[in-house]
């Protein structure tokens, strides 16, 4: 676990590229739809402040993920989601080609929701996840867990961080940190059949494998570390694999 704690901190984010834009010519379009929403900030929670109109001119200025930061003829500058600019030409009265846009641009901003199955220390494992990615490299993501076991189950509620060194490769290899809390229920066959509730530590390794630009196979290890209440903590591991989409 110390292990990927420094290599955690080892892995700086990339900056977000922006190939579109010339600094000392930045490109002009003209709006060609009866009105483009402009948002104060790029992302869908910032609020609508602005329309540009149709035949209305706008310099781009920078972009970032799935946002392009704008400012029109008198100089208001505000963010347009990146498929809107599909409804602008440019000076030849073409459409600009935003065709280069990188899959961790796509995603980022974006949240992402899975489920995966596999293998808990001999149990057969079952975890939904919900996450953010709120840039190219890092997720914060919930983890709800059921493992269902010959001597007890338990199931697991837990937060963590996802790292992706490279996220523009196809077979993207990440690394993650998680806590939370582990319920195991004992056989009721068993002699001790109290439930009880441990903290847990959970280091992880795996790999995102994208099927398409917003859905992919995800390959996890992790090992979790049980903070019990006895005399030895508890370690398990766990093989995990699944499927998850962005939206």
């Amino acid at each position: 676990m110390t292990a990927l704690v420094l290599a955690l901190g080892a892995c700086l984010a990339m900056p977000v590229q922006a190939g579109w834009f010339d600094q000392a010519a930045p490109l002009v379009v003209t709006v060609d739809r009866v009105y483009i929403d402009v948002y104060s900030g790029p992302g869908r929670g910032y609020p609508i402040f602005h329309a540009l109109e149709k035949g209305e001119q706008i310099t781009l200025l920078k972009s970032r993920t799935q946002w392009i930061k704008v400012q029109t003829e008198n100089g208001t500058e505000g963010w347009v989601k990146r498929e809107a600019m599909l409804a602008t030409l440019d000076a030849t009265g073409q459409t600009p080609d935003f065709s280069d846009a990188s899959r961790a641009d796509s995603v980022a901003g974006s949240f992402e929701v899975g489920a995966g199955f596999g293998d808990f220390g001999g149990a057969d494992s079952t975890t939904l996840t919900l996450g953010y990615r709120f840039t190219q490299h890092l997720t914060i993501e919930a983890r709800y867990a059921q493992q269902a076991g010959k001597f007890s189950d338990s199931e697991i509620i837990a937060g963590g961080l996802t790292h992706q060194p490279f996220p523009d490769w196809r077979v993207s290899p990440y690394i993650g940190l998680g806590a939370g809390r582990i319920k195991i229920h004992p056989s009721a066959t068993l002699v001790d059949t109290v439930d009880r509730e441990d903290s847990v530590l959970q280091a992880s390794l795996g790999t995102y494998v994208y099927l398409s630009r917003r859905f992919f196979m995800r390959l996890d290890y992790t090992n979790h570390y049980l903070l019990t209440t006895r005399e030895n903590n508890d370690e398990v591991n766990e093989w995990r694999v699944g499927f998850n989409v962005f939206f």
